[in-house]
């Protein structure tokens, strides 16, 4: 469990080539509720407009909140939050790079304005 934890990043950790996506939910009703699902994003190759999308690489974007053009708004994870995280992994004909997953976030432990 998190508590009393203003949430301005979270970035799940598990393997490529395997790793399809991960998720974080928060599941203190007893109905789960998605706070960050993070799906595998290939490169494409068009390193002109975007030095990051070097063909063949993969990247899990992180979530992001806060008051910034562009973020969704961050939100206080009550006292003693449970959460469970979700990984989907595909081995099927990309081999065995080990199997793991975690996460790492960010906040700040008073509640936001």
């Amino acid at each position: 469990p998190m508590s009393n934890a203003t949430m301005l990043y979270a970035g799940g950790h598990c393997h490529a080539p395997s790793c399809i996506s991960i998720e974080l939910w928060k599941n203190d009703t007893g109905t789960p509720e998605l706070l960050c699902r993070q799906a595998s994003k290939y490169g494409q190759g068009h390193v002109q407009g975007d030095k990051f999308d070097e063909l063949g690489y993969i990247v899990l974007p992180p979530c992001l909140w806060g008051d910034d053009d562009g973020l969704r708004p961050s939100f206080v994870l009550p006292p003693d939050t449970p959460l469970v995280s979700i990984k989907r992994n595909n081995n099927t004909h990309a081999g065995h790079y080990g199997e793991m997953a975690s996460w790492q976030m960010r906040g700040v432990d008073f509640p936001h304005p």
